[in-house]
């Protein structure tokens, strides 16, 4: 009896050790951030996105001053004119135009008239009375073709400037039909007609280049590219900041009776997580000629948003109830969380159940494979508190697969979640900006650059590439001025 007691006692001491290796409990603390190490990579600068904005000016209120500037008729039938050179020959005549015809070339407006008039000349020879004739009289009155050119352009200060100047004054054709003959007298007025004709037409030019430079530029611009400063919501503390910087004139042309300018917009839009940027308010810069860059071309950065909580989901789905076994003992996987650290990497809390009971923390930093466009964490590891704790008694989870396995898991493809952003990006792209200017644009999803460690988020940064353009399609506003009034 008494061998057989101390028989048990020594097998009690004997497995009382190996009893209390199973259902050990692990309790090492939560990771902090190394201190020191909080860096945000600085991405190289883009190159910048290019939009072109057409700005439509209506010509109808121009022509309209123009045709009320030149009367449709003028002259006087029996006003003389004299011909220099002959103080003996006068000559007199009555005309009429009809509307102004216009064409544009570049930066020049043209416009063009025919004016239809009746001529008379009259001769004071050495004896006798003086003798007159007409031209003209019957149903086939001789013909002017008469050409305006208009060179219109935008100044620095962003105002409309136009020198319009009669560029053509000649027969409509070269048939006897177009050139005023006084028969009798022997005398074609034709060319006296054209000089007492040019300028009559020139003295009216200047109220057609006043009234172009009323038209209000400036303040139009103004209003949309302030409009343009403002961040654009894509989502939840997700902003679209097109940052425009530099506007330049590119070409004119003339589109259904409108003059369209076209100005170049020089931006560097970027996309910015948190809270909503402030507008910079800066003003309008001054305008300048365009390069030659191709415009309606656009890159953005656009950055993909990993929430902790979707990517512990993610994970969970490939690890919860997993066994690792290793010298016949054994843990299962119960639960797991995602969470960020100040200096750049994330923590994996993994929940165990078994031989050993508790949390497991490991650490890694997040990169892109390239390769297959995903996100992984390739030094996912456990951190020291938790690799302290293994060490005392614990070593055999640390020589299982389980890292091994949590690496090869913790990989999260990118371009689901990139297509979600960019849908996004080009949904806040098209969208009216105020009445009359319509911003549109689309986002093609391009190379993949890096992942930040945000408190809320995985942040992954993209290179997309499209196109954006502002579509002006209003005719500017006129000033008010009390002569114009009048």
């Amino acid at each position: 009896m008494k061998h057989s007691a101390l028989l048990w006692v020594s097998v009690a001491l004997a497995l009382g050790p190996l009893s209390g290796c199973r259902n050990e409990t692990l309790t090492p603390s939560a990771p902090a951030a190394r201190p020191g190490m909080r860096s945000i990579p600085e991405l190289p600068s883009m190159p910048a996105s290019v939009v072109d904005a057409p700005i439509s000016y209506a010509l109808a209120p121009a022509l309209t001053a123009l045709e009320r500037a030149v009367p449709k008729r003028f002259g006087d039938f029996n006003k003389r004119l004299p011909i220099p050179g002959n103080t003996r020959q006068h000559v007199a005549f009555a005309a009429t135009r009809t509307p102004f015809e216009v064409t544009f070339n570049g930066e020049q407006l043209t416009l063009t008239t025919t004016v239809s008039y009746t001529g008379r000349g009259w001769y004071k020879p050495l004896i006798g009375p003086t003798l007159s004739a007409s031209c003209g009289t019957d149903d086939s009155p001789p013909r002017l073709r008469v050409v305006l050119t208009s060179d219109i352009g935008l100044n620095p200060a962003w105002r409309l400037e136009s020198r319009t100047r009669v560029t053509s004054l000649r027969p409509a054709s070269a048939h006897v039909r177009d050139a005023c003959l006084v028969t009798f007298l022997k005398v074609d007025v034709t060319e006296q007609v054209v000089r007492a004709i040019r300028p009559l037409l020139a003295a009216k030019l200047p109220a057609l280049d006043r009234k172009i430079a009323a038209f209000d530029v400036r303040t139009r611009v103004e209003k949309w590219y302030g409009m343009l400063q403002r961040p654009i919501r894509v989502r939840d503390s997700l902003w679209l900041d097109l940052a425009p910087e530099q506007l330049r004139l590119g070409t004119f042309s003339l589109h259904d009776s409108a003059l369209v300018a076209t100005v170049r917009l020089y931006a560097h839009p970027r996309l910015v997580a948190g809270p909503q940027p402030r507008d910079p308010k800066s003003p309008l810069p001054p305008l300048a000629p365009a390069r030659r860059e191709v415009g309606d071309s656009a890159r953005i950065r656009i950055e993909g948003l990993l929430p902790y909580d979707v990517a512990a989901a993610t994970l969970s789905r490939e690890l919860i109830g997993r066994t690792f076994r290793r010298l016949g003992r054994s843990v299962r996987i119960d639960s797991l969380s995602v969470s960020p650290l100040d200096d750049g990497r994330v923590v994996l809390a993994v929940r165990v159940r078994g031989d050993i009971d508790g949390t497991a923390y490991l650490v890694g930093t997040p990169q892109i494979d390239l390769a297959t466009r995903a996100l992984v964490v390739p030094d996912l590891d456990f951190d020291v508190s938790t690799s302290n704790a293994l060490v005392q008694g614990l070593a055999w989870l640390r020589k299982g697969d389980m890292v091994a396995q949590l690496r090869k898991r913790a990989r999260f493809p990118l371009d689901t979640i990139l297509e979600e952003t960019r849908t996004k990006v080009e949904g806040a792209l098209n969208r009216d900006l105020t009445s009359g200017v319509q911003l549109s644009g689309t986002v093609r999803t391009g190379r993949l650059l890096d992942v930040l460690v945000h408190p809320r988020w995985l942040v992954v940064r993209a290179e997309a590439v499209g196109t954006l353009a502002l579509d002006v399609d209003r005719a500017i506003p006129m000033k008010r001025t009390r002569t114009l009034a009048r």
